[in-house]
């Protein structure tokens, strides 16, 4: 600005008047040049980067989306334990805010401490309890500000156990009925609210809502160091046994939850993944063989099979039977046949094989209990359905909302215990 100052002065010229005065008359710059490769450049390849991002696999989806913050603060996390032959599954949805630190340390210790835990407690909820209290102590010590709520669900064999703290929320589907799992930690609750005054502090109304110290509206939540003397970090956990009638559990942050009610959430999950579900055993079938999904003798599964044709083919090829006749050959319809010589130990390997691809694939006695079971198609795409039907009502908060197929796991934990019992 003070180079062009100085280039517009210096272009004045001094002009006399009739009366002998001097004044001074300003001539126009001359036009500025924008340089071409300026003017190159084309806008209209350009969107906004507010698509989201998704992820899905068997039996659950997640999709989220920025809002009107400049980073994102919702994070997630989904993890798996196998140790000691538990066969855990661990979903958590996390809701940052005064910044993303609390939300990113919670995604990266949260599910940890909560599945080391249980290893050393007896009672879950008390597991839990621990593992959200020892990630709050661990945070605590980075000396950062910011907090998180949280929501999250372990599912164990026929069990899944149920933890929120903050305004987070999980949404149980049941018989297409909505049924909320959690009750939101708000200031604006009462028996919230002695919590706070019990311990010396106090909560007002700022900007329209009740907040504690005039800043926060959520009563719990991990981290918030400035605020930790009047907040509590443990969860409330509810636990229940899985049934066929619990079909879907939808964990989100409360961007979803200001504008979408449960139920909507509920109708809108189980429309979209209507189409998926047509690909799974018939719900008479489910109902009937609830847990014998996978045996050999209902729907035959491919390694319980094979196993017991392996050891089928070795009794025989040990019998008195086969010693003497000393004869052994398979076609496309027996096992074996006493025509021919006994085969090689590659071609044994071979047939084994070949049985093993004949067992796998579905015959049209079985074809509706060999269908597969729902992929993460129609799961993701209700997520992202339900936040964008929350993003045009008016919601300007980050939103991530997660579902899971609760029969799909409930089914594999079936099958599951029956490979670890065989």
């Amino acid at each position: 600005m003070a180079s062009l100052s100085h280039s517009n002065s210096s272009s004045s010229v001094e002009t006399a008047n009739a009366n002998g005065s001097v004044s001074l008359k300003r001539k126009r710059p001359p036009s500025i040049e924008i340089p071409n490769v300026l003017t190159e450049i084309r806008t209209d390849n350009f969107t906004p980067r507010n698509d989201g991002v998704s992820f899905g696999e068997a039996g659950v989806g997640v999709f989220s989306r920025k809002g009107k913050k400049k980073f994102m603060e919702d994070t997630h996390k989904i993890a798996s334990c196998l140790e000691d032959k538990a066969n855990k599954r661990f979903f958590g949805v996390y809701d940052g805010h005064g910044g993303k630190k609390a939300a990113e340390f919670v995604a990266e210790h949260l599910h940890n401490n909560v599945l080391e835990m249980m290893k050393g407690c007896k009672g879950k909820e008390e597991a839990v309890r621990a593992g959200y209290m020892k990630t709050d102590q661990d945070f605590l010590k980075q000396g950062i500000c910011s907090g998180a709520c949280c929501v999250t669900a372990v599912i164990e064999g026929q069990e899944v156990v149920i933890s929120n703290l903050g305004d987070c929320r999980a949404v149980l589907c049941r018989g297409g009925v909505a049924e909320a799992l959690t009750k939101d930690h708000r200031v604006e609750q009462e028996d919230e609210r002695k919590i706070i005054e019990a311990k010396g502090g106090y909560v007002e109304i700022h900007r329209g809502a009740w907040r504690v110290h005039g800043v926060l509206t959520v009563s719990r939540s991990i981290g918030d160091a400035h605020l930790k003397e009047w907040l509590l970090a443990e969860p409330e956990t509810t636990i229940l046994q899985l049934t066929p009638d619990m079909e879907y559990l939808v964990l989100a942050s409360d961007g979803l939850w200001e504008e979408v009610s449960n139920q909507e959430a509920i109708d809108t999950v189980k429309r979209l993944c209507s189409a998926d579900k047509k690909l799974a055993p018939s719900e008479d079938y489910l109902k009937e063989n609830d847990c014998d999904y996978g045996r050999v003798n209902v729907s035959p599964s491919s390694k319980l099979r094979r196993i017991s044709l392996v050891k089928q083919a070795k009794r025989m090829s040990q019998s008195p039977s086969y010693k003497k006749t000393n004869s052994w050959k398979y076609n496309e319809n027996d096992f074996v046949s006493e025509n021919e010589s006994p085969p090689s130990k590659s071609r044994r390997i071979s047939l084994v094989k070949r049985v093993n691809m004949k067992m796998d694939s579905p015959t049209k006695e079985n074809s509706g209990f060999y269908k597969k079971r729902p992929e993460s198609g129609g799961l993701v795409a209700a997520c992202k359905e339900l936040v964008n039907l929350s993003v045009s009502r008016g919601s300007l908060d980050d939103i991530t909302v997660m579902i899971i197929d609760l029969n799909h796991f409930r089914l594999n934990s079936c099958s599951f215990g029956l490979a670890e019992a065989s």
